[in-house]
């Protein structure tokens, strides 16, 4: 076999392998994040009784009966005793909130969630950040200045492979262990530990490399050295909530990590510790409110005796959606300021204040591209009823509301529950750092 067609074969076995990570990459997001279900998939357990769950109309059995006969089957069956019928609930919850494949929709175990749960309330373990999965070719961010959002150009190599989230940073804790690292707004995660984020993108690079080897329009050792590179990655590869989990729980040890920013890598080596995204009270005049169970009390002690407030919405990607309706109601007078509008054919459900502030008072917000949900919510909301004037960068843009759900066993989910849309949709002015 002469060296091009040993070439030819590796890279074929290095394609395979990757269709192979690709694939596995399908399932283990139908698990956590969620890929859209592969069609056609049936379960069935050979040999005990045929008991099948099918998207077709063969064998379709009511969700609940299926959930119900299946957890019987494996209680009866399976080689050994299950003694603990909350996994199997749990287990089946993780499946059902992975399969809608929505990146606001995450099922979290244990430690997860109760590390969400305190970065709501601004306790950070790790190295410091928010992160969020990010989806390709969706609008980059909302303006201030009235502009319209524009959208990431189509990347062309998205053909061969699916499509997979971007783990961004959407929040950096000043002075944490990534802030003094130099990590910024923006920046892509591309590997923790020396293991590679999979990603879509290189997958399909390579793929087209090797189609142009094929067609004798790309030299032997360019493809070569392609070859080999993407061999490395895929002998250690990682999906991107285990990266998240390494990145952002605990506060001992080091992490090593690789960013992506404008298609530069750079390494940072961090060691984990706590952190906050604000500290309480005022800095330079502005008020950091973030959207926790103390915040209609901040909101209240900030205003008093005042009739004019600079709000600092930066650092903002988490929130409850019920206290930021709370804020509104402190600081905006009574009416509709916009819609939560599901993606089904449902009605929306408007953000309504029954008994605001009889005196508004003048607000100014200062946010960027750190100001997402239930932050960039407020924002939106206040400024395109006149009530506040925006100053900064642009938002998000993620306005997407999520609900949060607690099981019994300690892990939890979000779960999408529509995305926020202002009641009125005239342009949005403001004066940058006014």
């Amino acid at each position: 076999m002469n060296e091009v067609s040993k070439t030819l074969a590796a890279g074929l076995s290095v394609a395979a392998a990757a269709g192979l990570i690709a694939f596995g990459a399908v399932v283990r997001n139908r698990q956590d994040l969620g890929e859209p279900p592969i069609q056609g998939t049936r379960i069935a357990a050979e040999g005990l009784g045929t008991f099948v769950a099918s998207n077709d109309k063969i064998g379709e059995v009511p969700e609940g009966d299926y959930f119900y006969e299946m957890s019987q089957l494996l209680k009866r069956e399976y080689v050994e005793p299950i003694t603990d019928p909350m996994k199997l609930a749990t287990g089946a919850v993780r499946g059902m909130v992975g399969s809608l494949g929505d990146p606001h929709s995450i099922f979290m175990d244990k430690d997860e969630f109760r590390a969400y749960l305190a970065e709501r309330q601004d306790k950070y373990e790790g190295i410091g950040v928010e992160l969020a999965l990010v989806m390709p070719n969706t609008p980059k961010q909302t303006s201030v200045h009235g502009v319209q959002p524009t959208a990431e150009p189509p990347d062309e190599s998205m053909s061969y492979y699916p499509t997979y989230p971007k783990l961004t940073v959407v929040g950096i804790s000043p002075g944490g262990p990534a802030d003094r690292a130099g990590v910024k707004l923006g920046d892509v995660v591309y590997s923790v530990d020396g293991k590679w984020l999979v990603n879509s993108g290189e997958l399909n690079a390579y793929r087209k490399a090797h189609d142009l080897f094929e067609a004798k329009k790309m030299p032997l050792p360019e493809f070569d050295k392609l070859r080999k590179e993407l061999q490395a990655k895929t002998e250690r590869p990682l999906m991107a909530l285990k990266a998240k989990d390494l990145l952002t729980l605990g506060n001992q040890g080091s992490v090593t990590a690789v960013w992506v920013r404008k298609g530069e890598k750079l390494t940072t080596k961090m060691q984990k510790a706590p952190s906050t995204m604000g500290a309480p009270g005022q800095k330079d005049g502005a008020l950091p409110l973030r959207f926790n169970s103390q915040a209609v009390e901040t909101l209240k002690t900030a205003l008093a005796g005042k009739s004019a407030l600079t709000i600092d919405l930066r650092n903002n990607a988490l929130g409850d959606f019920e206290q930021m309706r709370k804020c509104l109601a402190v600081v905006a007078p009574s009416g509709d300021y916009g819609m939560i509008e599901p993606d089904k054919k449902e009605a929306a459900f408007p953000v309504t204040v029954a008994h605001g502030a009889e005196h508004p008072p003048h607000l100014r917000l200062i946010v960027d591209s750190s100001t997402r949900g239930v932050a960039e919510a407020f924002a939106l909301a206040l400024s395109t009823k006149g009530v506040a004037k925006l100053t900064g960068d642009p938002m998000g843009p993620d306005h997407v509301i999520e609900e949060v759900v607690e099981l019994p066993d300690g892990s939890g989910y979000t779960l999408a529950r529509g995305t926020y849309e202002p009641t009125a949709q005239s342009s949005i002015v403001a004066s940058r750092g006014r």
